[in-house]
């Protein structure tokens, strides 16, 4: 169960193959596939992201610096990466996802402790959201920029996908706000009354939680001002079991990264 949830932390982000076209109505079309979880450059439309060398060459001094027992490696990780000014969106495809699957087969095979796994899961998301944060330069006029809300629901414990999902609609340039401290309750409603969204995002941890998406989606949409507003759904349950989640009135079911990109280019 841990191992899953290590894996699926990477939330919506984590996936395999992908199609060209985006759904609307039935997510986004992606398959499974332990290859391109951790060489999503084997994938043409990944490959062709900018710095996608840059950011692959990351990857064995990240997993390194997230699993040694001195901290400040990671420290001087997040400095390199922010000095390197590779996209935000192109580390979170082709370094922090790799990497977050990387820890999970690591935990998998035994080559790691629950301790150690902890540890490095806690430093990804430091690095992921400094690094996000350190990056966001937007231009865009407040006023037209696009805005998600992101949540979880109860059974999502591990949340570093939430942040690497974050991280990606930032770089290109949305509003982002909630995150892995917004859980699916009556503060969700109030923030979804309280400013206009363009997209909300629910990482989902247990199969047996896509009832509660279905009520959230139905609720949503039940309030006049909300019946624009796309609901996307994604996290460890749902790589898991995409079906389970294809007709709970979710405009879009997310399993991978590029999935996130394309999402951010289309809602």
């Amino acid at each position: 169960m841990l191992e899953r949830a290590i894996r699926g932390s990477v939330s919506s982000i984590v996936g395999a193959s992908h199609s060209d076209a985006v759904s609307h109505h039935h997510g986004l079309n992606s398959g499974g596939g332990e290859d391109l979880m951790l060489y999503p450059e084997n994938h043409p439309l990944a490959r062709q992201m900018p710095g996608v060398d840059q950011a692959i060459a990351y990857r064995t001094s990240l997993l390194n610096c997230l699993i040694a027992p001195d901290p400040r490696k990671h420290r001087s990780i997040i400095e390199e990466l922010v000095r390197a000014s590779i996209p935000v969106r192109t580390l979170a495809v082709h370094l922090f996802a790799p990497v977050a699957t990387q820890l999970g087969n690591q935990w998998c095979t035994d080559e790691a402790d629950f301790m150690q796994i902890a540890v490095a899961s806690t430093r990804l998301s430091m690095i992921v959201n400094h690094v996000s944060h350190a990056g966001a330069v937007s231009t865009v006029n407040l006023n037209t920029q696009r805005r998600i809300l992101l949540a979880r629901t109860h059974g999502a414990q591990h949340t570093l996908g939430v942040s690497i999902v974050a991280s990606c609609f930032r770089d290109m340039g949305w509003v982002v706000d909630g995150g892995s401290d917004l859980e699916v309750d009556e503060d969700l409603y109030t923030r979804l009354s309280s400013k206009p969204y363009d997209l909300l995002g629910i990482s989902v941890s247990r199969i047996d939680e896509a009832r509660t998406c279905s009520e959230v989606v139905r609720r949503v949409h039940a309030i006049p001002k909300n019946r624009q507003i796309k609901i996307a759904v994604g996290g460890p349950a749902v790589i898991a079991a995409p079906m389970a989640f294809q007709r709970i009135g979710a405009d879009f079911v997310t399993r991978s990264a590029l999935d996130v990109m394309q999402l951010a280019s289309h809602a």
